[in-house]
């Protein structure tokens, strides 16, 4: 067998051992956190399923932060909004450009779970208050909101 031959099955095989390995990652690391995700983000649909959001920072240099320290919001108000708000994200990215600022958002929900998920405000030309909601951290997944990001800098100044 030419060496040609013998380099092309190795790059075959290698192929086909890395499309099984990124598959069973899926199944076993991405599939289950996924799920608990999606009831998750199902479960906030209902009204007054979220009892208290906090906000803290995503990083541990500043500039890179909307606040400085831990704000938590219990006004019945504010946490409507945000929950409409996050209610009514959709999918797809324009890119990815220079993020103005990000944070970490936690949800504490009454039936006792919680939902951590990071937001980023993005500089972009294109639409002006564009916010990424990035839900999972070992399989992450973008969406979007034009109105959270503008929303939540009122409320943390």
């Amino acid at each position: 067998m030419a060496y040609q031959n013998k380099v092309f099955l190795v790059v075959v095989g290698l192929m086909i051992l890395i499309g099984v390995g990124s598959h069973i990652y899926d199944r076993k690391v991405c599939d289950p956190e996924w799920l608990t995700i999606e009831e998750n983000l199902e479960y906030i649909r209902k009204a007054n399923s979220i009892k208290e959001i906090e906000l803290y920072k995503a990083y541990n240099y500043p500039k890179a932060n909307l606040i400085d320290d831990k704000v938590t919001i219990v006004e019945r108000n504010d946490i409507d909004c945000i929950q409409e708000m996050i209610n009514n994200r959709y999918e797809g990215t324009w890119n990815h450009p220079a993020t103005a600022w990000s944070i970490r958002m936690k949800l504490t929900l009454d039936n006792q779970k919680t939902i951590d998920f990071q937001i980023s405000k993005i500089d972009n030309d294109k639409i002006p208050n564009m916010t990424h909601l990035i839900f999972g951290s070992k399989c992450s997944v973008t969406r979007c909101s034009e109105t959270l990001g503008k929303f939540l800098e009122k409320l943390t100044v």
